[in-house]
Formats: C-alpha cells, sequence, structure tokens
C-alpha cells in the first residue's frame, strides 16, 4: 500500500534506532525528526493501522517484520544517496543528507538497484586508484568544462561537439556539415545579421543560424 513520505521518514528512524541497538520511543522519535509528540503519536497511530509498526501502550515502537522490509529499503537507498553524494561527488555533511532525503522518496526498486550499482563501481574504481575516476570528478567540478550550446561560445574559442539534441531532420543536416560527437570546431564571427554565426568545423567553414547552432553542444578543449 502507498506510503507518505513523511511517514517513511518515520520507519527509517525506527528502523536506524533499532539496528544501533535501542529502542524506538515516541520521545525520540519526535526530537530525531524535530517534530512535536502529538505529531509523532498520529504518525504512529497510521503506521499501527498499517501493520507496520507494533506499540504498546506507553511502550516502545517495533517494526512489524512487513514494516521492517520496507524500513530496510528505505534506510537502504539513503546510505547509497548519502554516499554517492558525500564520499563520491564530495558534498559536505548537510548537503549530501538532505538531498539524499529528498530523493530516497522518488525511487522504486528498480533506479535502486541501479544506484546501487553505479555507487559499487564508483566506489571500487576509486579504491583501486583508477585515474578516470578523478578525471570525471575534475570535470564535474569544475563549470568551464562543463558542455554548453555553440551559440554561447566565445568567438575564437576552440571546442569539442559532446552532442546534438536538435530534431532528427537537423540533426542529420548538422551531422552531414561534420557537427559530429568529437569534431573540433571554433566559432569564429557573427554574420552580417545577429541571426547566423560562422564555425570552423572539419577543415572548413559553416554558417549557421543561432537555432541551429543552439543545439549543438560542446566542450572546451584542454589548454
Amino acid at each position: 500500500m502507498p506510503v507518505s513520505s513523511r511517514i517513511e521518514d518515520y520507519m527509517e528512524s525506527i528502523f536506524a534506532m533499532e539496528i544501533s541497538g535501542r529502542e524506538a520511543t515516541v520521545t525520540d522519535l519526535a526530537k530525531s525528526l524535530g517534530v512535536a509528540k502529538a505529531t509523532v503519536v498520529a504518525a504512529v497511530r497510521r503506521l499501527v493501522a498499517d501493520s507496520m509498526v507494533c506499540h504498546e501502550r506507553y511502550g516502545a515502537l517495533r517494526l512489524t517484520d512487513e514494516g521492517r522490509q520496507r524500513a530496510l529499503k528505505i534506510y537502504r537507498r539513503h546510505e547509497h544517496l548519502t554516499f554517492l553524494f558525500h564520499d563520491i561527488l564530495g558534498f559536505d555533511p548537510g548537503r549530501a543528507m538532505s538531498m539524499a532525503c529528498v530523493l530516497e522518496h522518488e525511487m522504486d526498486e528498480k533506479s535502486d538497484g541501479r544506484i546501487l550499482g553505479f555507487v559499487d563501481y564508483l566506489a571500487r574504481a576509486k579504491k583501486d586508484g583508477m585515474p578516470w575516476v578523478e578525471e570525471l570528478l575534475t570535470v564535474m567540478g569544475d563549470e568551464r568544462k562543463m558542455p554548453r550550446p555553440l551559440s554561447m561560445m566565445p568567438a575564437d574559442e576552440e571546442g569539442m561537439v559532446s552532442r546534438v539534441t536538435a530534431s532528427i531532420p537537423l540533426r542529420r543536416k548538422l551531422f552531414d556539415m561534420g557537427f559530429v560527437p568529437g569534431a573540433v570546431v571554433c566559432r569564429k564571427k557573427d554574420g552580417a545579421g545577429t541571426e547566423l554565426l560562422f564555425v570552423d568545423v572539419c577543415g572548413g567553414e559553416a554558417g549557421l543560424t543561432r537555432t541551429e547552432a543552439s543545439s549543438v553542444w560542446v566542450s572546451a578543449l584542454e589548454k
């Protein structure tokens, strides 16, 4: 049955307390989630009604088998995403945790599995000292190396075509003109009007409208 993201937060918190060897209480949950006890009580009633939690009056909260299985998935997603954002991408811990909290509720089992595989692969490659990992992280952290539309590239600057985002007819035309991924281009000058610009590509000069040039994405070349 569907469970709201806020209710999932309660399940995740109870699970985190359980695996740390503590019993979860209404007071602990209120403190952990930064809400009033009355809010926790209302959420716990919903969880009990959905057979996700057992709660004896004035006693500790315990996840049912079904609740524990669902909480495990939520907790695991959170841990994978936090690891990705903090340990792999280098975001500060608070930011990494906040982003993980938002995204974990939007994932299903398929996306969870793909993220897990991606994170595990990156982690192993980083541990093994694979040079492409550091190169990848460097590129992601440098705005100057991010691709941008050819129409926004400064005059006389060289770049490499990374992709073409035009629809099929225009994409074919641009490919035929030499604007294929990997091609080195250099924006030379604007035409007499404001809608045309000239580009060196494949050893020749091509004229593109700004709309056409906007669909050709280029990355700056290393100096």
